[in-house]
């Protein structure tokens, strides 16, 4: 008897689809049914739906949109999907405060997946774990987005599996999330992206990005970068499964209008501080690049068109999303970058003055200011800042957050993002602290505890630091 080879189980679905296009005499284009691969190099840009005609104000805002607009109007999510596709963006993540409460980031999911879908572009979604509308039941609205939004063919797949970015999952602890995904996605049937400085829950998300790496003070943009792509791939290594690593890129920074007192600016500096941060995004070669943001205008991270900038950052990211994605390097728009200065001969490198080995654990700040949080992560309030230089005493960590240190300062108990000092003195002495005697995050946070929205109308982004 004659042998076939066996064909996996997708080639027959093809040939069968194939087979029923021709009967009715139609196309089929299989990215639209199948999604994109996990070899694709996709470029994505977070995206946000709850403006409304009071928030066009330049006393909140630094700049305002070429055309100021409502969220809910289709139209403008036409547009919006029209100038993203132009710019080489494949998706846009939406952000979604879960499908309860009447809030608006719902209906208008459902109406950027059917604008998406008349246009041949790709929606996902961005899952905002600290939404008001939640009541705490994080699987509930999780088994929504993938029961009645993922299954649309205008949403975002990739190998066939949804893909959910997560901002905020260490408002949950690692343990929490294993049994949330054992009920939502036991067979990790979709592509959870997590999200801030602790990578150490990729033991349950897929991959995972920095929603910002544009910090106060700041960060060196291809340090920052290339650390969290190396923690990524030791991940992976250690769990025996693949995790996606997705850099970050920034035009630039401002809410000091939404934060009067605590807020910062990072100057885009005509441009070049964004061809700054794609060029350290691409060089940690990462699976994707997500963009913070399309139209996050509070904190002045957008790249729409805007009434200061016009089409510029548009531009910008048509030509570095076409460089990432040709895998051309990194050199890109070289010409318009400021000519290099003048080479002149090094200075005589300062000898650093030795700093004191301690009789205790103590922590020595080493970079210019240092946040001092009420607890582990950037999701806390900032309760204090430390100079340059300043001894600060460890008192306790925990081993889900190893990046954090608890210190004492001013007599009072903080946590220290660890890489922004060096740690000295008796280390092994230094104590565990027990889960039960971290605050947590929803008390003595400044930023929740006075939100700048309604959560009646959630019209507005809520605005955390999100910066160690």
């Amino acid at each position: 008897m004659e042998k076939y080879p066996i064909l996996p189980l997708p080639i027959y679905r093809r040939l069968l689809l194939t087979a029923l296009a021709v009967l009715i005499g139609i196309t089929l284009p299989w990215r639209a049914i199948y999604g994109q691969s996990s070899s694709d190099p996709l470029v994505l840009a977070f995206y946000y739906t709850w403006f409304d005609e009071n928030t066009w104000t330049y006393d909140q805002l630094s700049d305002l949109p070429a055309e100021p607009y409502v969220s809910r109007d289709r139209a403008v999510m036409g547009r919006h999907i029209d100038q993203a596709k132009s710019a080489g963006i494949d998706a846009l993540l939406v952000a979604w405060y879960g499908p309860g409460g009447g809030n608006q980031t719902e209906t208008n999911l459902v109406a950027m997946l059917e604008e998406a879908a008349a246009r041949n572009f790709k929606i996902g979604i961005l899952f905002e774990t600290n939404s008001p509308f939640l009541g705490g039941d994080v699987s509930g609205a999780l088994q929504h987005a993938l029961s009645a939004h993922a299954n649309h063919p205008a949403y975002l797949r990739v190998d066939n599996r949804p893909v959910i970015f997560f901002w905020q999952p260490t408002l949950y602890g690692i343990e929490t999330w294993q049994n949330i995904r054992s009920q939502v996605d036991p067979n990790y049937s979709s592509i959870w992206i997590s999200e801030g400085v602790n990578t150490a829950y990729l033991s349950v998300f897929d991959g995972h990005h920095l929603y910002s790496n544009t910090w106060n003070p700041p960060a060196d943009l291809s340090y920052t970068n290339q650390k969290f792509a190396n923690q990524v791939e030791n991940m992976r290594q250690q769990t025996g499964a693949y995790k996606f690593w997705v850099a970050t890129t920034m035009p630039g920074y401002n809410d000091v209008r939404v934060r009067p007192g605590s807020g910062f600016a990072q100057d885009r500096e005509g441009g070049a501080y964004y061809d700054r941060s794609w060029q350290a995004a691409i060089a940690s070669q990462p699976n994707w690049v997500v963009i913070t943001s399309f139209n996050e205008w509070p904190e002045g991270t957008y790249i729409e068109p805007s009434a200061t900038f016009g089409n510029q950052y548009l531009g910008s990211t048509s030509a570095w999303s076409g460089q990432f994605k040709s895998g051309g390097g990194v050199n890109v728009q070289a010409a318009a970058l400021p000519p290099p200065a003048p080479l002149l001969p090094p200075e005589p490198t300062p000898i650093p003055t030795p700093l004191p080995e301690p009789d205790s654990p103590t922590l020595y700040v080493q970079v210019d200011l240092a946040n001092l949080r009420a607890g582990p992560g950037t999701d806390y309030a900032i309760v204090g800042q430390a100079l340059l230089d300043t001894a600060i005493a460890i008192r306790g960590r925990h081993p889900d957050y190893p990046d954090w240190w608890q210190v004492t300062a001013e007599e009072e108990p903080s946590w220290i993002y660890a890489p922004l000092g060096r740690a000295a003195g008796p280390l092994d002495q230094v104590p565990i602290v027990e889960l039960s005697t971290i605050a947590p995050s929803t008390t003595g946070a400044s930023d929740r505890a006075k939100p700048l929205y309604d959560p009646n109308q959630a019209t507005t982004k809520p605005y955390l630091s999100r910066q160690p």
